[in-house]
């Protein structure tokens, strides 16, 4: 099965962060044995953005460095398709968030992510 992720999620995973729930971290430990974790552009971009603000303890060159180092994981390009996906949504999201919820719903996977907006606009299934 494929899964994509949030920011919070990845940032806590490459991060061994204790934030990051045991069924979250299942998924990522055990994603190597099959299936892939898709990672969204634009949590690519947000990582960028709170990096450099010092909001996380890893950089957006290690974070893409780990990803680009494993088979398990994937980027998915924000495109035309997702936005297309994301203008659909009609729950009151941000719009990164409905961009990650919509880059699960075009590839048909779960979103690993603790966001209780997300959760509660029902959106896309939730892995926490």
């Amino acid at each position: 099965m494929d899964y994509v992720t949030d920011t919070h999620s990845l940032v806590w995973h490459f991060t061994e962060d204790n934030r990051l729930s045991s069924r979250a971290l299942s998924v990522f430990a055990g994603i190597e044995k099959q299936g892939t974790i898709i990672v969204p552009a634009v949590v690519l971009a947000e990582i960028l953005f709170i990096a450099k603000k010092g909001k996380v303890t890893i950089t957006f060159e290690e974070t893409l460095k780990k990803i680009e180092e494993s088979d398990s994981f994937t980027i998915a390009p924000l495109d035309a398709d997702i936005l297309k996906i994301a203008d659909k949504i009609e729950a009151d999201l941000e719009m990164h968030d409905k961009l990650i919820a919509a880059t699960a719903l075009h590839y048909k996977a779960a979103l690993i992510t603790k966001d209780e907006k997300i959760s509660r606009s029902q959106v896309v299934t939730i892995i926490w």
